[in-house]
Protein backbone atom coordinates (compact mmCIF):
# COMPACT_ATOMS: atom_id res chain seq x y z
CA UNK A 1 0.00 0.00 0.00
CA UNK A 2 1.62 3.28 -1.16
CA UNK A 3 1.89 5.67 2.13
CA UNK A 4 1.47 9.85 1.47
CA UNK A 5 4.86 11.13 2.12
CA UNK A 6 4.86 14.09 5.11
CA UNK A 7 3.46 17.24 4.61
CA UNK A 8 6.70 18.65 5.91
CA UNK A 9 8.66 17.69 2.79
CA UNK A 10 6.80 20.53 0.89
CA UNK A 11 7.01 23.69 0.86
CA UNK A 12 5.23 26.81 -0.90
CA UNK A 13 4.86 26.63 -4.97
CA UNK A 14 7.56 29.94 -6.28
CA UNK A 15 7.17 29.84 -10.37
CA UNK A 16 9.83 32.79 -10.09
CA UNK A 17 13.08 29.83 -9.32
CA UNK A 18 12.01 28.64 -12.56
CA UNK A 19 13.64 30.13 -15.52
CA UNK A 20 14.86 30.03 -18.91
CA UNK A 21 18.50 30.21 -18.26
CA UNK A 22 21.95 27.82 -18.30
CA UNK A 23 24.51 27.21 -15.81
CA UNK A 24 27.00 29.63 -18.22
CA UNK A 25 24.20 32.65 -17.85
CA UNK A 26 23.98 32.37 -14.35
CA UNK A 27 27.76 33.14 -14.20
CA UNK A 28 28.31 35.35 -16.83
CA UNK A 29 25.05 37.21 -15.77
CA UNK A 30 26.50 37.71 -12.58
CA UNK A 31 30.11 38.60 -14.73
CA UNK A 32 28.54 41.68 -16.24
CA UNK A 33 26.70 42.75 -13.22
CA UNK A 34 30.12 42.69 -11.18
CA UNK A 35 32.54 42.65 -13.26
CA UNK A 36 34.97 44.13 -10.95
CA UNK A 37 34.17 42.14 -7.98
CA UNK A 38 36.24 38.86 -6.88
CA UNK A 39 35.16 35.80 -8.15
CA UNK A 40 37.55 32.99 -7.02
CA UNK A 41 40.61 33.37 -4.77
CA UNK A 42 43.31 29.92 -4.63
CA UNK A 43 46.49 30.79 -3.10
CA UNK A 44 47.75 34.21 -3.74
CA UNK A 45 45.62 34.67 -6.43
CA UNK A 46 42.02 35.86 -7.06
CA UNK A 47 40.24 36.49 -10.34
CA UNK A 48 37.28 39.07 -10.86
CA UNK A 49 34.07 38.25 -12.65
CA UNK A 50 35.32 39.59 -15.94
CA UNK A 51 38.93 38.56 -15.47
CA UNK A 52 37.10 34.82 -14.75
CA UNK A 53 34.72 35.33 -17.58
CA UNK A 54 37.33 36.39 -20.05
CA UNK A 55 39.43 33.19 -19.38
CA UNK A 56 36.60 31.17 -19.63
CA UNK A 57 35.63 32.45 -23.35
CA UNK A 58 39.08 31.53 -23.97
CA UNK A 59 38.81 28.24 -23.45
CA UNK A 60 35.59 28.09 -25.19
CA UNK A 61 36.38 29.93 -28.42
CA UNK A 62 39.41 27.01 -28.17
CA UNK A 63 37.21 24.28 -27.70
CA UNK A 64 34.69 25.81 -30.71
CA UNK A 65 37.66 25.91 -33.17
CA UNK A 66 37.67 22.10 -32.61
CA UNK A 67 34.01 21.68 -33.24
CA UNK A 68 33.27 21.31 -29.73
CA UNK A 69 29.79 23.05 -28.63
CA UNK A 70 25.63 22.20 -28.32
CA UNK A 71 25.37 18.54 -27.47
CA UNK A 72 29.01 17.34 -27.31
CA UNK A 73 30.25 15.94 -23.82
CA UNK A 74 33.97 17.37 -22.64
CA UNK A 75 35.93 15.29 -19.98
CA UNK A 76 37.30 17.00 -16.86
CA UNK A 77 40.29 16.17 -15.04
CA UNK A 78 42.23 18.05 -13.27
CA UNK A 79 43.58 19.24 -9.69
CA UNK A 80 42.34 22.00 -7.56
CA UNK A 81 42.95 24.99 -8.95
CA UNK A 82 41.61 28.31 -10.43
CA UNK A 83 42.45 27.03 -13.88
CA UNK A 84 40.01 23.83 -13.12
CA UNK A 85 37.27 26.58 -12.59
CA UNK A 86 38.13 28.75 -16.12
CA UNK A 87 38.33 24.59 -17.81
CA UNK A 88 34.81 24.31 -16.11
CA UNK A 89 32.78 27.05 -17.36
CA UNK A 90 34.96 27.03 -20.52
CA UNK A 91 33.09 23.66 -21.30
CA UNK A 92 29.71 25.39 -20.55
CA UNK A 93 30.54 28.71 -22.33
CA UNK A 94 31.04 26.30 -25.63
CA UNK A 95 27.31 24.93 -25.26
CA UNK A 96 29.05 21.31 -23.94
CA UNK A 97 28.22 19.86 -20.75
CA UNK A 98 31.34 18.45 -18.57
CA UNK A 99 31.99 15.08 -17.09
CA UNK A 100 33.48 15.64 -14.25
CA UNK A 101 36.34 13.42 -12.25
CA UNK A 102 38.32 13.44 -9.18
CA UNK A 103 41.63 13.90 -9.33
CA UNK A 104 42.94 10.25 -8.38
CA UNK A 105 40.57 8.75 -10.11
CA UNK A 106 42.24 5.93 -12.19
CA UNK A 107 43.36 6.47 -15.55
CA UNK A 108 41.43 3.33 -16.87
CA UNK A 109 38.24 4.61 -15.64
CA UNK A 110 38.70 7.94 -17.38
CA UNK A 111 38.47 6.78 -20.75
CA UNK A 112 35.88 3.83 -19.88
CA UNK A 113 33.65 6.66 -19.45
CA UNK A 114 34.75 8.74 -22.16
CA UNK A 115 34.06 6.16 -24.10
CA UNK A 116 30.71 5.50 -22.63
CA UNK A 117 29.46 9.04 -23.61
CA UNK A 118 31.41 9.53 -26.92
CA UNK A 119 33.03 12.55 -25.12
CA UNK A 120 34.95 14.73 -27.93
CA UNK A 121 37.68 16.16 -25.65
CA UNK A 122 39.29 15.49 -21.80
CA UNK A 123 40.39 18.86 -20.42
CA UNK A 124 44.00 17.75 -17.97
CA UNK A 125 46.62 19.61 -16.35
CA UNK A 126 50.13 18.48 -15.94
CA UNK A 127 49.55 16.53 -12.81
CA UNK A 128 46.80 14.66 -14.66
CA UNK A 129 48.76 14.73 -17.96
CA UNK A 130 51.18 12.13 -16.22
CA UNK A 131 48.83 9.91 -15.43
CA UNK A 132 47.62 9.06 -18.85
CA UNK A 133 49.76 5.76 -20.02
CA UNK A 134 47.79 4.90 -22.32
CA UNK A 135 45.05 5.35 -25.60
CA UNK A 136 42.34 7.97 -24.53
CA UNK A 137 38.81 7.76 -26.46
CA UNK A 138 39.03 11.65 -26.58
CA UNK A 139 41.44 14.03 -27.34
CA UNK A 140 43.22 15.28 -24.66
CA UNK A 141 43.64 19.29 -24.21
CA UNK A 142 46.22 20.45 -21.80
CA UNK A 143 45.29 23.58 -19.61
CA UNK A 144 47.07 26.57 -20.00
CA UNK A 145 47.78 25.16 -23.65
CA UNK A 146 44.59 25.38 -24.52
CA UNK A 147 43.14 28.90 -23.58
CA UNK A 148 46.79 30.33 -24.46
CA UNK A 149 45.88 28.83 -28.31
CA UNK A 150 42.54 30.31 -28.28
CA UNK A 151 41.93 31.67 -31.20
CA UNK A 152 40.51 35.41 -31.19
CA UNK A 153 36.98 36.89 -32.44
CA UNK A 154 34.05 36.49 -30.88
CA UNK A 155 33.38 33.51 -28.43
CA UNK A 156 30.65 31.32 -29.07
CA UNK A 157 27.06 32.06 -28.45
CA UNK A 158 25.13 28.38 -27.31
CA UNK A 159 21.62 30.04 -27.86
CA UNK A 160 22.58 30.91 -31.32
CA UNK A 161 23.39 26.71 -31.47
CA UNK A 162 19.96 26.63 -30.17
CA UNK A 163 20.75 25.67 -26.89
CA UNK A 164 17.61 25.75 -24.25
CA UNK A 165 17.39 24.34 -20.34
CA UNK A 166 16.76 21.13 -21.37
CA UNK A 167 20.52 20.49 -22.48
CA UNK A 168 22.58 18.36 -20.65
CA UNK A 169 24.65 20.56 -18.08
CA UNK A 170 26.68 17.83 -17.09
CA UNK A 171 27.20 13.96 -16.33
CA UNK A 172 28.44 12.54 -13.03
CA UNK A 173 29.19 8.92 -13.46
CA UNK A 174 28.36 6.45 -10.52
CA UNK A 175 31.69 3.85 -9.33
CA UNK A 176 30.60 1.21 -11.17
CA UNK A 177 30.94 -1.06 -8.03
CA UNK A 178 28.10 -3.21 -9.47
CA UNK A 179 29.64 -2.95 -12.79
CA UNK A 180 29.68 -0.56 -15.63
CA UNK A 181 30.03 3.24 -14.75
CA UNK A 182 26.19 4.50 -15.73
CA UNK A 183 25.66 8.48 -15.97
CA UNK A 184 23.47 10.50 -14.59
CA UNK A 185 22.96 13.39 -17.34
CA UNK A 186 21.67 16.70 -14.85
CA UNK A 187 20.08 19.03 -17.48
CA UNK A 188 20.43 22.83 -17.06
CA UNK A 189 16.75 23.21 -16.14
CA UNK A 190 17.04 20.67 -13.29
CA UNK A 191 20.35 22.55 -11.87
CA UNK A 192 19.42 26.30 -12.22
CA UNK A 193 16.10 25.36 -10.62
CA UNK A 194 17.99 23.52 -7.29
CA UNK A 195 20.45 26.44 -7.23
CA UNK A 196 17.91 29.32 -6.97
CA UNK A 197 15.58 26.82 -4.67
CA UNK A 198 18.81 26.32 -2.40
CA UNK A 199 19.49 30.68 -1.95
CA UNK A 200 16.01 31.16 -1.66
CA UNK A 201 16.91 28.90 1.78
CA UNK A 202 20.65 30.30 2.29
CA UNK A 203 20.12 33.29 1.17
CA UNK A 204 23.63 34.37 0.15
CA UNK A 205 24.78 37.67 -0.91
CA UNK A 206 27.19 39.21 -3.40
CA UNK A 207 29.63 40.31 -0.38
CA UNK A 208 29.45 36.62 1.46
CA UNK A 209 32.56 34.22 0.70
CA UNK A 210 32.36 30.52 0.26
CA UNK A 211 34.43 27.95 1.18
CA UNK A 212 34.44 25.86 -2.14
CA UNK A 213 35.81 22.06 -1.17
CA UNK A 214 34.54 19.15 -2.65
CA UNK A 215 35.38 17.74 -5.83
CA UNK A 216 33.54 18.89 -8.80
CA UNK A 217 33.04 14.91 -9.33
CA UNK A 218 31.09 15.33 -6.50
CA UNK A 219 27.35 16.81 -7.11
CA UNK A 220 27.69 19.34 -4.48
CA UNK A 221 30.30 20.91 -5.41
CA UNK A 222 27.61 22.37 -7.96
CA UNK A 223 25.93 23.85 -4.77
CA UNK A 224 29.32 25.41 -3.09
CA UNK A 225 30.31 26.89 -7.17
CA UNK A 226 27.59 28.80 -8.33
CA UNK A 227 24.91 29.27 -5.34
CA UNK A 228 27.78 31.87 -5.06
CA UNK A 229 27.91 32.88 -9.00
CA UNK A 230 24.25 33.17 -8.67
CA UNK A 231 24.52 36.15 -6.52
CA UNK A 232 28.11 37.25 -7.39
CA UNK A 233 29.95 36.20 -4.05
CA UNK A 234 33.22 35.50 -3.99
CA UNK A 235 34.94 31.39 -4.08
CA UNK A 236 37.99 30.39 -1.81
CA UNK A 237 38.85 27.04 -3.43
CA UNK A 238 40.32 24.51 -0.94
CA UNK A 239 43.71 23.21 -1.67
CA UNK A 240 44.50 19.50 -1.40
CA UNK A 241 45.40 19.48 2.66
CA UNK A 242 42.54 22.12 3.30
CA UNK A 243 39.75 20.19 2.32
CA UNK A 244 39.87 17.04 4.17
CA UNK A 245 39.74 19.40 7.78
CA UNK A 246 38.77 22.57 6.90
CA UNK A 247 39.21 23.46 10.57
CA UNK A 248 42.69 22.37 11.12
CA UNK A 249 43.24 26.03 9.59
CA UNK A 250 42.39 28.19 12.51
CA UNK A 251 42.15 31.11 10.29
CA UNK A 252 39.07 28.93 8.49
CA UNK A 253 36.02 29.19 10.85
CA UNK A 254 32.18 29.33 9.33
CA UNK A 255 30.66 32.51 10.43
CA UNK A 256 27.61 32.02 12.72
CA UNK A 257 24.14 31.09 10.88
CA UNK A 258 26.05 31.03 7.36
CA UNK A 259 26.62 28.12 5.22
CA UNK A 260 29.93 30.63 4.00
CA UNK A 261 33.14 30.80 5.33
CA UNK A 262 35.90 33.76 6.39
CA UNK A 263 39.19 33.68 3.95
CA UNK A 264 42.32 32.24 4.29
CA UNK A 265 45.73 31.08 2.45
CA UNK A 266 45.10 27.42 1.77
CA UNK A 267 47.46 25.00 3.88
Amino acid sequence: MTQSLPSALFGARDSSLIRDETLWEIFSTSARTFPSAAAATFGDTTLTYAQLAERAQAVARALAARGIGRGDFVGLWMSRSLDLHVALLGILAAGAAYIPFDTEAPAERVAECLDDCAAKALIVDAFTMGAITGAMPAHTLILPTLEQGAPGGASPDPRAQGANPADPAYAIYTSGSTGKPKAIVISHFNICHYLRAANSLYGLRSDDVVFQGASVAFDLSLEEIFVPYLVGAKLWIAGRRTWPRPTACRRCWPRPASPCWTPCRPC
